[in-house]
């Protein structure tokens, strides 16, 4: 659907302008409804439409504008729209500053400030200032979606992770601030897995932790066996051993090589090609296990003071869904 132009006709004298008493009309390069986003580098309020295209002008890095009819705010772009495509956004004008007439920007419009911008004092003199540019783009984070609309001092890129993925920052936002984006976002971290895989390997989100729960849907391809293990630096912390073949369920751990003691169970609560529900939570420095909502058995950590950094289901079973609940 092609844009509405925004008619108008703007007649400039030669008092103040010196344009010579030319007429300029904005019906051809004015666009209404139409916003620019993510290259805003300066926001200000002008009385006018007329009056944002002369901020424009007095600028080297001005581009084109927005300019939002009912606040009055005068949005100054570092691109211009035959270089990245404009949207719809209702309440704006927007429009390309190299349509415009010089003359607009009175005395400045005489004084070149390549890489800064024109300033006309009360006596109507004009110089160059140093210009705010933007800051670059904001900084990207893995498995997340980033809204922002400019680089403009102040603007805020807001950061919304992608389904099965957590923020492990308390925020999740960072502003434009002295030329830099400020404080720390992210990363996103998977807590859900959602298809069949056999041997999965997670990571606890957001890095280690000494309380969780983890939801397993497992079902054993063969009457053999199902292992779980807890891992952290090299050791398993904890060792969960479904074993079909014999009936029992072995609870154990691995420490430099060297297995502890084992508790066993039985029967071992599973069976070879039903899917079960296998619940592990670590609390308190106890492992507690239960399967279909059963409560099977809690297994003390014997490794409190170790780093807990994921989890391995391996076997002969299939983990259709996985949850992690920190």
């Amino acid at each position: 659907m092609p844009f509405r132009l925004f008619t108008v006709v703007l007649v400039l004298t030669c008092g103040g302008l010196g344009c010579y008493g030319t007429c300029f009309n904005a019906s051809s390069v004015v666009e209404v409804d139409v916003h620019m986003e993510l290259y805003v580098f300066r926001k200000v309020r002008s009385s006018s439409l007329y009056s944002c295209a002369s901020e424009c002008l007095m600028s080297s890095v001005c581009m084109s504008f927005n300019f939002e009819t009912r606040t009055r705010i005068c949005e100054l772009n570092s691109n211009s729209s035959d270089q990245v495509a404009v949207t719809a956004r209702p309440g704006f004008l927007f429009s390309d500053i190299n349509h415009w007439p010089k003359s607009l920007a009175g005395a400045c419009s005489e004084t070149p400030c390549p890489l800064s911008r024109c300033h006309v004092d009360r006596l109507g003199h004009a110089s160059c200032e140093t210009e705010f540019q933007g800051c670059d783009a904001p900084p990207t984070v893995a498995n997340a979606e980033m809204h922002y609309d400019g680089v403009y001092e102040g603007a805020v890129a807001e950061y919304t992770c992608k389904d099965n993925f957590k923020m492990c920052t308390a925020r999740n936002s960072r502003v434009c601030q002295t030329g830099n984006w400020n404080g720390s976002v992210g990363p996103c971290a998977q807590y859900s897995w959602d298809y069949p895989v056999n041997n999965l390997q997670l990571e606890l989100p957001c890095g280690h932790s000494r309380s969780f729960k983890v939801a397993l849907n497992v079902t054993p391809t063969a009457v053999k066996k199902v292992h779980m293990d807890f891992l952290g630096g090299g050791n398993i912390l904890c060792h969960i051993d479904f074993r079909l073949d014999d009936n029992t369920l072995v609870f154990s751990s691995r420490f430099a090589g060297v297995w502890g003691p084992g508790v066993i169970l039985t029967p071992v609560p599973m069976e070879m090609g039903i899917e079960s529900l296998v619940e592990i939570r670590l609390d308190k420095g106890v492992y507690m296990l239960s399967v279909d909502g059963s409560s099977i058995h809690n297994f003390t950590d014997r490794y409190p003071n170790e780093t807990l950094e994921g989890l391995s289901i391996t076997g002969d079973g299939i983990v259709t869904a996985a949850h992690i609940t920190m």
